[in-house]
């Protein structure tokens, strides 16, 4: 397309929801259609209709008792309500409720090939308040299970999620998870005109999944194949296949389970063999870096950004290289942690170092940091930082 700006972009739009239209659809913005690029930018909302007959938009729709229907007389459908099918029982206690986040859409066949949307929240989650599931730690892999079938998530408690109530994001599926369609644990009753499941409402159970190893992994290349784990989660990232993973079993030797999935036979590899708590390789050909992997008995947390990096401006010494096999960045440049604020890319820890040195608001943070200046979507957690880093701040000067 030619466009140059979004104000081409809704011109069409606004002429299109007039074509053929006379007056046949409430929605018509045809009116809107010859918007300067100005105008656009300085558009106010609207409702509408808005065209010939209603220029200034419509306040109320059908106050002339004229309905959109041929006879113009409204469809007036009898609805008994009923309770859901599915009631928590002691087999599974717990609500489950599926919804979307902040910064992905229906299921992922567009954003999830983002990897900036991807930094946000990177894998498919379980939301759930702590004292419904107290054996449960952030970072643990939840087995999330109805009558009708199970998922593999990370755990995340909140004590913000109601009691008895848990949430699971319905945009993870088998392109890009193992075992997270949230559809595989929705049985098939739906509304009789509709045709919508009970998606929002399935009793589920919550149990801690064993895992004997978790892992992040990193592959040169494009639509790399997952190796064989119970449980693997696809982040999308320029120019390298980036997976979490995580098992049930320790490999009897690390370096035979990577070469089942991954060629290093020709690669020149260094490792890091951290006795019973993990394993760290680095591969490399021609002094590109090839792969990388870190695994431990907890889930390991690589400066993400920093190995990342290293496939494009591979590190030159062996300091370097040997903070890249610990999975950290072989500079002074701090981690930046989970990304907050998708627009400018800043990560959690700056965020939480400014709250500590007094930027006490979103304002402030902006100002200081630019996050939340431009979409404002991670205000919420923003607020939400400066909150608990002030309650942190609270208390330590009370003691």
């Amino acid at each position: 397309f030619a466009w140059q700006h979004p104000a081409e972009i809704f011109r069409e739009h606004a002429a299109l929801s007039g074509f053929e239209n006379h007056g046949s659809r409430a929605f018509d913005i045809s009116g809107l259609a010859q918007l300067s690029d100005e105008e656009w930018d300085t558009l106010r909302p609207v409702q509408w209709p808005v065209n010939a007959a209603n220029p200034q938009g419509t306040t109320r729709l059908f106050t002339d008792n004229t309905f959109f229907h041929p006879d113009g007389k409204a469809r007036l459908i009898p609805v008994t309500p009923r309770l859901p099918v599915n009631q928590p029982n002691a087999a599974y206690p717990l609500i489950m409720n599926t919804g979307r986040v902040r910064d992905q859409w229906h299921t992922m066949t567009r954003t999830g090939k983002s990897a900036r949307l991807m930094q946000h929240i990177s894998e498919p989650f379980c939301q759930f308040h702590p004292d419904d599931a107290p054996q449960i730690r952030s970072g643990d892999l939840v087995r999330v299970a109805s009558s009708h079938g199970w998922l593999l998530l990370r755990a995340q408690p909140d004590p913000l999620q109601r009691r008895g109530s848990v949430f699971v994001p319905m945009h993870w599926n088998s392109r890009f998870s193992q075992q997270a369609r949230v559809d595989a644990l929705i049985e098939a009753h739906v509304d009789p005109l509709s045709g919508q499941p009970e998606s929002k409402h399935m009793p589920v159970s919550l149990s801690r999944w064993p895992a004997a190893w978790q892992a992040e992994l990193f592959v040169r290349g494009e639509n790399i194949t997952p190796p064989v784990t119970t449980y693997w989660s696809l982040i999308t990232q320029p120019g390298v296949t980036h997976f979490t993973l995580a098992d049930s079993s320790l490999p009897a030797d690390w370096m035979a389970w990577l070469k089942e999935s991954y060629a290093t036979d020709n690669l020149i590899c260094q490792t890091a063999q951290l006795g019973d708590d993990g394993f760290s390789l680095l591969a490399w050909s021609d002094g590109a870096l090839q792969l990388a992997f870190y695994a431990r008995r907890r889930p390991p947390s690589p400066d993400r950004q920093a190995v990342l990096a290293a496939f494009t401006t591979p590190p030159h010494t062996a300091q370097q290289r040997l903070a890249l096999l610990a999975g950290r960045a072989g500079s002074d440049k701090k981690p930046a942690g989970a990304i907050i604020c998708s627009c400018y890319a800043v990560g959690e820890m700056p965020i939480t170092e400014a709250v500590r040195q007094g930027c006490h608001n979103v304002q402030q943070l902006g100002e200081k940091l630019k996050c939340g200046t431009n979409c404002g979507s991670c205000i919420p957690e923003l607020k939400k930082i400066i909150a608990g880093q002030r309650a942190t701040l609270t208390a330590g000067d009370s003691q």
